[in-house]
């Protein structure tokens, strides 16, 4: 039962994902561009790895190495950041950061309806200081940009 069960979820992650990924990146006036990269191996790392390289002329609020691990829960990503990369983020920065990845994750992973955020593998009320990650992202809210 454990095999059929994480082969399930094996399944559905490679199923949930295209061959091309939408990166959101922003530009001067904090607006989204999103660019399209080749999908390889591991989505959702590459996802992070690039959000975390912004082409020339765009900018990211997303760290290096800030994503510890992840996890696919039924209808759930439940994304593990790594505490010390988020530390010193201002609310503007924060804030972008959700979007960023939240909008990312809403363009490429078609079976995921809620984003879950822990850092350093526990519950917690905010991000860094400013905001509120108590409840889990739900698609209809951070799928379309800008999130109200």
């Amino acid at each position: 039962m454990k095999r059929y069960a994480f082969f399930a979820t094996f399944l559905i992650a490679v199923v949930a994902f295209s061959t091309e990924l939408k990166i959101c990146y922003l530009n001067e006036e904090l607006l989204p561009v999103v660019k399209v990269i080749e999908a390889k191996e591991n989505p959702v790392l590459e996802i992070f790895e690039a959000l975390s390289s912004p082409p020339s002329g765009l900018k990211s609020f997303v760290p290096q190495d800030v994503l510890r691990a992840y996890f696919f829960v039924g209808d759930y990503l439940i994304l593990d950041l790594y505490g010390k990369k988020l530390k010193g983020m201002d609310f503007e920065a924060e804030r972008y950061f959700l979007h960023q990845v939240l909008y990312t994750i809403f363009l490429n992973v078609k079976g995921v309806n809620n984003v879950y955020i822990l850092v350093d593998g526990q519950k917690r009320n905010v991000l860094v200081e400013h905001v509120d990650i108590r409840f889990s992202f739900p698609r209809e809210v951070w799928e379309k940009w800008p999130i109200h």
